[in-house]
């Protein structure tokens, strides 16, 4: 903010041995702030020792913002004054170098105001720091070209965007306006009225019960800025629903809606702005992204995208998923890009559906020697004598809830059993039955024994039939 100290306005003279109010005093750009502190009797609070932070709007803002002192003069307008000016004291010392892009500091009057800093340009409360850092014998000012008006509540200010009327009337059909009046604090997360345009749902079919769920999937209550947001954090919103929360490249998203504003401070809480209604149908925890998000399950996620298995893995379920870590696929040598043909994305998929079992089978339900059948048809075994193994897997992590089954991460790969052949193919892979087999097509009862049996052979060896003097050629 260096480049704040260029302005020509006399208050760059002082030198810091005067009080906050005498040097705003002799600057000749800020009668207008030292009129209201004197009307509202402040000027000894800002004569006190501080440290404290102003930041000191022009006569001009003043003029630009409407403020005539004459329409201050009842004890109720005065308070009201009163909070405006102490919106723009910090109760502490804030020099330009503190200031950091989307930091947020609460003022004496206990509402919040949230800073920008590209390098080159602050603001505060979208007020511009036009020269920072005036020294004062009890503190610092910023001087900015705008009047700081406190924050009002979350309905309020929603009402003030001009793009959230639809929210704002839906919050009061669903009889929610005294809740986000209430102290909070909340974070709203509001979709546009573009996003309920796109919805598609005509609000005034909903009960009010309804309506309300809906509404308070996007109210956490609590407070919850930008930078608090991590990739894969969730957070219970207030209608005991879990909100999912992915941060990459392109952005922050709250289950698939995209943020598009953040950090819209209100007196009672934080307003995101989003482009999409969220439904508490909405599964943001489902089985694929609780997967995605414990990082050890990378290929897994990767090879249920391969195989075309996602949309059915976020599907309502209840599934319960055996999941292979990612050194489980290492181990197993499965290389995803040498599977990317048809005939390999079958295979996966055969392999993954085998990890599968169609209905919510938590550890406690497990016996030792039970049997379940996965999602591909074959079966997968038990075993609790030590610990718990499904087929030859070890479960190291039990019972992970998602909100659509369950998840038991698995030290191996499972691999479904081979198809099982018929007796007159077994025995020709075994390679010692080659009479036997040649002696079954010369008997024409090749068709009968691939048939649906059940059957049990007796084989002779290709020795036997040698040792028998069976010559076929001869029959």
């Amino acid at each position: 903010m260096t480049c704040l100290l260029a302005s020509s306005l006399p208050i760059s003279s002082a030198d810091g041995t005067e009080d906050i109010p005498t040097v705003a005093a002799g600057t000749t750009v800020h009668d207008s702030l030292v009129a209201a502190l004197t009307h509202v009797d402040l000027v000894t609070t800002l004569q006190g020792s501080g440290p404290f932070t102003v930041f000191a709007p022009t006569d001009q803002a003043f003029t630009d913002a409407g403020i005539d002192l004459a329409n201050f003069q009842t004890q109720e307008e005065k308070d009201t004054l009163t909070q405006i000016l102490l919106f723009h004291v910090f109760d502490g010392s804030v020099p330009a170098s503190a200031v950091t892009d989307g930091m947020m500091a609460e003022m004496i009057n206990g509402d919040k105001v949230a800073f920008t800093n590209d390098g080159t340009t602050v603001t505060v409360g979208g007020a511009t720091v036009t020269q920072a850092d005036v020294a004062a014998s009890n503190g610092i000012i910023h001087v900015i070209d705008k009047v700081l008006m406190p924050p009002t509540d979350i309905p309020l200010t929603a009402s003030g965007t001009g793009i959230h009327t639809t929210l704002v009337n839906a919050v009061v059909d669903a009889n929610l306006l005294s809740t986000l009046e209430g102290e909070g604090p909340f974070t709203v997360f509001a979709p546009t009225d573009q996003a309920f345009t796109d919805l598609g749902v005509d609000l005034s079919t909903l009960s009010q019960s309804e309506l309300s769920d809906i509404l308070l999937y996007h109210v956490v209550g609590a407070e919850v800025p930008a930078s608090a947001v991590t990739d894969c954090m969730s957070a219970d919103a207030a209608n005991t629903q879990l909100l999912s929360f992915t941060v990459g490249e392109s952005g922050v998203m709250v289950n698939d809606a995209n943020v598009i504003m953040t950090d819209v401070i209100s007196s009672n809480g934080l307003i995101h702005v989003i482009d999409k209604v969220l439904m508490p149908t909405d599964t943001p925890r489902d089985i694929p992204r609780t997967a995605q998000c414990t990082g050890e399950h990378n290929s897994l996620v990767a090879a249920v995208i391969q195989a075309e298995l996602l949309t059915t893995l976020q599907g309502d379920g209840p599934f319960t998923v055996f999941a292979p870590t990612d050194q489980a696929f290492t181990d197993a040598g499965i290389d995803l890009a040498a599977l990317d043909t048809p005939e390999g994305k079958e295979t996966l998929e055969d392999i993954l559906l085998y990890h599968v079992v169609g209905s919510n089978v938590p550890s406690s339900a497990l016996s030792d020697g039970m049997v379940a059948t996965a999602v591909n048809g074959d079966d997968l075994t038990f075993d609790l004598t030590s610990g718990v193994m499904v087929n030859d897997a070890n479960v190291v992590t039990p019972d992970v809830a998602t909100s659509n089954g369950v998840i038991h991460v698995i030290d191996k790969v499972l691999m479904p059993p081979a198809d099982p052949v018929d007796i007159p193919a077994t025995a020709a892979g075994t390679g010692i039955h080659n009479s036997l087999v040649a002696a079954v097509v010369q008997a024409d009862l090749l068709a009968t024994l691939e048939g649906d049996g059940p059957f049990t052979v007796f084989a002779p060896t290709d020795d036997a039939f040698t040792a028998a003097g069976i010559d076929l050629a001869a029959l």
